[in-house]
């Protein structure tokens, strides 16, 4: 409502009406928007290129493509058969039967025989025999690997080291030369299989052995071997830490026609493994007894670094180790078949032993591993022809064609170097090379150890038929002890090269032909004093597949 104020006769009226509201005419801008013509003429243009090489510093270095070892499947036998025959009258058989690919099982038998008729010229009856028969299983279960192994060893040899012209008071028979081993074995072992979820592991596992010979020599060995392992986390910078034990016990019974006595070697080795990316520790200490007539007890320091300067191309690492060894006569006749049946057997201890080097690859078809070491060894074991027993009432030792032991302290410096160039299937070459030189404290030489030894192992496939193999060894000269006209002097085998040449030729996928040659130099050489070689040694034969 709108309210108005009237003035009449000096009267005041105030009317009250509605209220209409209303909205003036606008003023509206007739002009209308223009867009500009941007299009710009461009003016007509010619031109030309000149060609010409600029010079430049700039050298492109060729890269050699990475190697990739592609596994083409190939059609997978039970059986591998391998039999030949060579000079000296010497016949081979070998036989591998095992069960195809599986992840839950495997099982395998092995035989093998190889033997020699054949005799060294102006020598006593060399002829000799090695027969092995074994059988293998393992089963796979989801965490846990069970692996068992029965083992039968039979060997044949004679103590020909001698002249039998050269003495015509003793007439000797071959079958008192004749010494036969015989052998059977196993052992039983449990294992977890490594998962990535699994931070506790262990391998442990039992074995045994009984060996004898025609001298009533026998040797019992049982013992065990594990290790426990934990992943843990002692350290916060530290990224795998692992925290595990070793353990070694075996017991020896020992018996010959004069004595027969019991012996024990256990060693305990608590460790801490450290991952931390380029660097990898080893830290750990064994405590180790060894009882036979006489207990002692030993502590050796087990201390490994490595570090990666450039992964997987050059590693430094240094260790300080030790540890205690049972010199068994087992392992004695294995390394020297002509040793006295009455051999002394003992503790052998490596108090420490310092080494350092540097291993890794150059490319990925050549790698190298060259290290230096230097130990202090306790009772190091030497063989010695059996001079000593030259007047004793068994005529065959009267031409000291057996070998004794002798132990004494030993100081090892050694430098050893390795290389290897492999192209996957096709060739591979390995150089194996180490000098070692030993300060026995009593003896006047290290008896039957060479300074220097060299390897030189070559593998090349000439396409899919033919495979060509070879190897060249050298030893250095050894020192020996021995007796003439009563008196003991020191002598020396001489140093050897032993070339060996083998080739295969592949008819079918199951069915080749091989041929061997050993001692292709024919040198007549000596790897323990009186006892030659035999020269060059040639065999041929087929292996089948089935």
């Amino acid at each position: 409502m709108v309210a108005m104020n009237v003035l009449a006769q000096n009267q005041e009226v105030t009317i009250i009406a509605p209220y209409q509201p209303s909205i003036g005419d606008a003023v509206k801008i007739n002009a209308q928007p223009v867009m500009p013509d941007t299009t710009i003429a461009l003016p007509p243009m010619s031109y030309s290129i000149t060609s010409r090489v600029g010079a430049t510093d700039f050298e492109i270095t060729p890269v050699k493509p990475a190697l990739i070892d592609i596994k083409i499947p190939h059609e997978l036998h039970r059986n591998y058969l391998r039999a030949g025959f060579g000079n000296y009258t010497t016949p081979y058989f070998e036989l591998f039967t095992n069960s195809l690919s599986s992840d839950k099982y495997a099982i395998g038998f092995h035989a093998r025989h190889l033997s020699s008729a054949g005799n060294i010229d102006d020598y006593a009856t060399s002829g000799f025999s090695h027969n092995n028969v074994s059988l293998y299983a393992s089963r796979y279960l989801r965490k846990l690997a069970i692996s068992g192994k029965l083992d039968y060893q039979r060997d044949v040899v004679h103590y020909y080291g001698f002249k039998p012209d050269d003495d015509t008071l003793y007439t000797i028979a071959d079958d008192e030369l004749r010494q036969r081993y015989s052998m059977i074995g196993g052992e039983f072992s449990l294992a977890t299989i490594q998962q990535r979820r699994s931070n506790k592991n262990f391998d442990a596992g039992v074995h045994f052995y009984h060996l004898n010979n025609l001298n009533e020599t026998s040797e019992l060995n049982i013992g065990t071997n594990a290790n426990f392992n934990s992943q843990t986390q002692f350290l916060d910078f530290v990224q795998n830490q692992e925290l595990g034990i070793d353990l070694a016990l075996d017991y020896y019974h020992n018996a010959d026609s004069l004595n027969s006595g019991n012996a024990l070697a256990m060693s305990l080795t608590p460790y801490l493994r450290l991952h931390m990316g380029y660097l990898q520790l080893r830290l750990g200490v064994t405590g180790a007894l060894a009882a036979d007539s006489t207990s002692n007890f030993f502590v050796y320091p087990d201390v490994r670094a490595d570090y990666q300067i450039i992964p997987d191309y050059l590693t430094f690492y240094a260790a300080v180790t030790g540890g205690l060894h049972r010199n068994s006569f087992k392992e004695i006749i294995n390394e020297n078949p002509w040793a006295d049946p009455l051999f002394p057997l003992g503790f052998t201890s490596t108090s420490y032993d310092i080494k350092g080097g540097v291993t890794g690859k150059i490319d990925q078809l050549f790698n190298y591993n060259f290290s230096v070491s230097y130990a202090s060894i306790d009772n190091m074991l030497y063989y010695n022809n059996d001079i000593i027993s030259a007047y004793s009432q068994e005529v065959a030792a009267n031409f000291g064609n057996k070998f004794t032991g002798i132990y004494d302290d030993t100081q090892v410096t050694a430098v050893s170097l390795e290389m290897g160039y492999s192209q996957g299937d096709r060739f591979d070459v390995l150089l194996r090379g180490a000098y070692r030189d030993y300060k026995p404290a009593t003896q006047a030489k290290a008896w039957h150890k060479p300074k220097l030894e060299v390897a030189l192992l070559a593998h090349y496939n000439m396409g899919e038929k033919l495979t060509v193999s070879g190897e060249l060894y050298y030893n250095s000269k050894t020192y020996v002890q021995t007796r003439k006209d009563k008196m003991l002097i020191i002598d020396h085998n001489k140093a050897y090269v032993d070339l060996n040449l083998g080739a295969e030729y592949h008819f079918s996928k199951k069915i080749a032909a091989f041929v061997q040659c050993n001692n292709l130099t024919s040198t007549r050489y000596y790897r323990y004093y009186q006892y030659p070689s035999q020269r060059i040694n040639a065999m041929g034969g087929f292996t089948f597949s089935f």
